[in-house]
């Protein structure tokens, strides 16, 4: 199994790479919104694998912040 981390370290990890940012729950996904780009594919889990992590990271660009910020990516 992949490493994983919580939504809500997640969450801290937005909140400081990404200010302003927005989620909100889909049928089948959290749709997390940011400097005008909508990622609409990120998991509902509980605990998100850091592969999601990273994708969501790069399309938003805030990568080098979330490497900073996560262990792992």
């Amino acid at each position: 199994m992949s490493a994983s981390v919580s939504f809500g370290e997640i969450q801290a990890m937005l909140d400081r790479c990404a200010p302003g940012w927005q989620w909100r729950l889909a049928t089948h996904s959290r749709v997390i919104s940011y400097n005008g780009k909508v990622y609409r594919s990120f998991p509902k889990f509980p605990t998100i694998e850091l592969g999601h992590i990273r994708k969501m990271a790069r399309y938003l660009g805030i990568m080098d912040c979330a490497k900073r910020e996560l262990a792992g990516i």
